[in-house]
C-alpha cells in the first residue's frame, strides 16, 4: 500500500520534530540527515525536497523553538497588570516551558557547537538583545508608573534578570542538579531580584 503523501508544511513539521528528537539524543555532530529522515519515516531524497541539509533544518528548528518560547512567555506576562508582576510571571513561564519541553530545549542547546559558524552565531545574540529591549521597556514603564525605583540602572538590571532566565533554560534543558532546577528556589531568587527594583517594596498585579 502506498504511503500517504503529506502536504508540504506538515511534512516539514514532521521533519523538524524528528530533528528535535534526534538532536536531543545525539547532538549536532552525531545526528545525520539519514537519522532525521529515518526518525521522520521518510527517505533522505524526500527530506532534501524540503530542506537544503542538516544546517538548514537546525536553523529552522532553533528559530521555531525561540518563537514558541517567546509567544508562551509573552502570553503569560500580558495577563499581569503591572510591569514587575509581568516580569515575575514571565520568569515563571520560562521555567514552566523549559521543564515541560525538556527534549525540545535539549535539542536547542545541543546544536550550540555550530554557533561559531555562519549565521548560527547570530541567533542567540539577536534573541538576547530583543529580550533585553523588552525587559528594559517594561522596567522604564514601571518607573513612569512609580512601581520601579527612579534611580534603577534599568539596562544593567535587565541583564541580571535575563541571566536568571538563561540559567534556568540550561538547567532544565540539560537536567542539571543546581538550585535553579527547583522551581521554588528559582522563584525566590526572581522575587528577591525584582523586589530590589520595586519602589513600593512589593510586586503588585
Amino acid at each position: 500500500m502506498a504511503r500517504k503523501r503529506l502536504p508540504a508544511e506538515k511534512r516539514k513539521e514532521s521533519i523538524l520534530k524528528a530533528a528535535e528528537r534526534c538532536l536531543a539524543r545525539k547532538g549536532y555532530y552525531s545526528c545525520t540527515t539519514a537519522d532525521i529522515a529515518a526518525q521522520a519515516g521518510i527517505t533522505e531524497p524526500i527530506l532534501y525536497q524540503h530542506f537544503e541539509g542538516k544546517r538548514d533544518i537546525v536553523e529552522c528548528m532553533r528559530r521555531r523553538t525561540i518563537q514558541e518560547i517567546s509567544e508562551y512567555v509573552t502570553r503569560r506576562a500580558l495577563k499581569r497588570t503591572t510591569p514587575l508582576a509581568g516580569l515575575r510571571e514571565a520568569a515563571e513561564a520560562a521555567f514552566d516551558f523549559t521543564r515541560r519541553h525538556r527534549s525540545k530545549m535539549r535539542a536547542y542547546y545541543y546544536s550550540i557547537p555550530e554557533l561559531g559558524r555562519g549565521g548560527f552565531r547570530h541567533t542567540p545574540v539577536d534573541r538576547l538583545h530583543r529580550l533585553h529591549d523588552a525587559v528594559t521597556y517594561m522596567l522604564r514603564e514601571g518607573q513612569m508608573r512609580g512601581e520601579v525605583k527612579k534611580d534603577l540602572e534599568v539596562e544593567d538590571f535587565a541583564w541580571s534578570y535575563i541571566a536568571l532566565l538563561e540559567i534556568v533554560y540550561i538547567a532544565n534543558a540539560l537536567g542539571l542538579k543546581v538550585p535553579f532546577s527547583d522551581k521554588g528556589k528559582y522563584l525566590e531568587l526572581v522575587d528577591r531580584l525584582l523586589l530590589s527594583a520595586s519602589a513600593t517594596g512589593e510586586i503588585r498585579g
